[in-house]
């Protein structure tokens, strides 16, 4: 029996570890099909909506790895690396959300997901009548949620078989992972937190 248990907790592991590092993978691969130089005027436009504060304390991982938390530092970090992985750049915009809730924006930028930064940081005031760009806004509203690498130029809607990052039942940033989170009462408290 001992041997079983030894046997399956190895088979486990392995696939646990097989997944996390296909998943990823995967997600890397993307980022680079997609990361190339930005201007100087996209810079500009991206740094406009940058909060360093807001980026340090979503994420941890780069504070411990760069070993501070100084404005300059987490900039340079969300241009070089933390953009292309779709890390949130402030509390009020997430690039997913922006692209997924903006059917004229998918047709005209695709899977560019600088083009959105630049665009949502040029036309402020338009941000009033388009939908909220974030994730608890749209899992309030019940909007199922793409990777903006998931659009294509001139077609609306994700391309074919591309995988929901977010779900009525399945929000992972938010802390739902199950059915349960459909209540009306699973529902209040999770979004009383956002």
């Amino acid at each position: 029996m001992r041997r079983l248990t030894k046997v399956l907790s190895l088979a486990l592991a392995t696939v646990i570890a097989v997944s996390t590092f296909t998943i990823s993978t995967f997600a890397a691969s993307r980022a680079d099909e997609h990361k190339r130089d930005l201007t100087a005027d996209e810079i500009t436009a991206i740094a406009s909506i940058f909060d360093a504060e807001y980026y340090a304390s979503a994420y941890p991982d780069v504070v411990d790895t760069l070993g501070t938390d100084d404005a300059t530092t987490m900039l340079t970090h969300f241009l070089s690396f933390g953009i292309w992985e779709e890390r949130q750049p402030s509390a009020s915009f997430n690039v997913d959300v922006y692209a997924t809730r903006n059917v004229d924006l998918q047709q005209a930028y695709g899977d560019d997901i600088i083009a959105y930064y630049v665009y949502y940081a040029g036309h402020v005031k338009e941000q009033s009548w388009r939908a909220a760009a974030t994730l608890a806004d749209a899992y309030r509203n019940e909007v199922t949620i793409y990777s903006v690498y998931d659009y294509t130029v001139g077609q609306i809607g994700p391309n074919a078989g591309a995988y929901a990052i977010q779900t009525v039942n399945y929000a992972p940033n938010l802390g739902i992972t199950g059915t349960d989170a459909t209540s009306n009462a699973n529902r209040a408290k999770i979004l009383g937190n956002y």
